[in-house]
């Protein structure tokens, strides 16, 4: 019943019930009750209610275990307190428990996403010293950080040893490397990565994450062509194209002037009942805009204002360039104060194409 409570989120009912629990002798709430209770308020980023049941457990003699300083952790870590989680866990090893893989991976994601390379170096050799063996999850994290920070050297030199200590890669990893290059502007090394997807005789099928992350780089490198191809493979390989990678494919159309295949695709997408979002429709209106599509702009920002969508303040300066172009100034005085009456305010940029 408590565990259905905190799936739910009902974590004041599941409190109740532990209360009522508490008052029906001989029933005594033990650490797996307490840890699911401190599970469901740390993903709800209630963490002073649960470091309060954490104190109260110790109280009441239940022994907090390592599924308990875990979750506290990964909680402390969620909300960037991280000398708190640093601190929990000199706690968590004065008291003779021993940390698994989920303490170290948290902690090591979090310090990497978080640029604190040294902090997470530190944990990663203090796991090491005590016996825990990395696992794909650490060398994951460990690789994320790497190719955040643009370092793709050190990422391809800990793929060797994630490799030598007979640790299976996996598609995040691919995944991940793959974006390493194409952030750092290596293509080519990420379509030789994309196209060859094995490694040490381990066979890896690429998912949607991998080619959107291929696709955009390759529009924006202004690789068209090369990047279509990629998405008619990604279709022939059962792998569904999602909004993200219809979005990076018409930016780079309609960037080249490719507007009726650019417009083809959109109905592509409608029939594929994949719904463009307002990143989309940013740029499919600025796209025709800039190629001198200015009724099929309007058209468009029209068909979204019908289908119940919200325009955000870019599609709005968009179409009030449009009109103001085509000398339908009382038109976009208009759409000015329907920005303003939607809670958008002009800036000066808006202000001079309308004077």
């Amino acid at each position: 019943m408590l565990k259905g409570l905190c799936r739910i989120g009902d974590n004041a009912g599941a409190l109740r019930l532990l209360r009522n629990m508490e008052s029906k002798a001989p029933f005594k709430p033990n650490v797996v009750i307490y840890n699911t209770l401190i599970d469901s308020l740390c993903k709800d980023q209630l963490l002073p209610q649960a470091l309060g049941l954490f104190k109260e457990m110790k109280d009441k003699c239940v022994l907090p275990d390592v599924v308990t300083y875990s979750t506290l952790i990964r909680g402390l870590c969620s909300l960037g307190r991280w000398d708190d989680a640093k601190d929990l866990l000199s706690k968590m090893l004065n008291n003779n428990i021993a940390p698994d893989n989920e303490t170290y991976n948290t902690l090591i994601d979090m310090y990497y996403k978080e640029g604190n390379i040294d902090e997470a170096r530190d944990i990663l050799e203090l796991m090491t010293k005590r016996g825990v063996h990395p696992n794909v999850i650490t060398y994951n994290a460990l690789l994320d950080g790497y190719c955040l920070r643009g370092e793709m050297a050190e990422a391809e030199n800990l793929v060797d040893i994630m490799v030598k200590d007979g640790i299976v890669p996996d598609i995040v990893m691919f995944s991940t490397l793959i974006n390493g290059y194409c952030k750092s502007k290596q293509i080519v090394k990420a379509v030789v990565m994309f196209e060859d997807m094995h490694l040490k005789g381990t066979r890896i099928t690429p998912n949607v994450v991998t080619y959107n992350t291929l696709i955009d780089a390759l529009c924006k490198e202004n690789r068209l062509q090369f990047a279509l191809q990629q998405f008619e493979q990604m279709k022939d390989r059962g792998v569904a194209p999602d909004v993200v990678t219809y979005s990076s494919l018409l930016d780079g159309l309609l960037k080249n002037a490719q507007v009726d295949r650019a417009i083809s695709l959109c109905r592509e997408m409608e029939n594929n009942g994949v719904a463009p979002d307002m990143f989309t429709y940013n740029i499919i209106i600025n796209g025709l805009y800039e190629a001198g599509r200015l009724a099929k702009a309007v058209e468009v920002f029209s068909y979204l204002v019908a289908n119940g969508l919200r325009p955000d303040v870019t599609i709005y300066n968009i179409i009030i360039k449009v009109l103001c172009r085509q000398g339908l100034l009382c038109d976009a005085t208009a759409f000015l104060k329907k920005m303003e009456d939607n809670g958008y305010s002009p800036n000066e940029r808006d202000l001079q194409y309308n004077n």
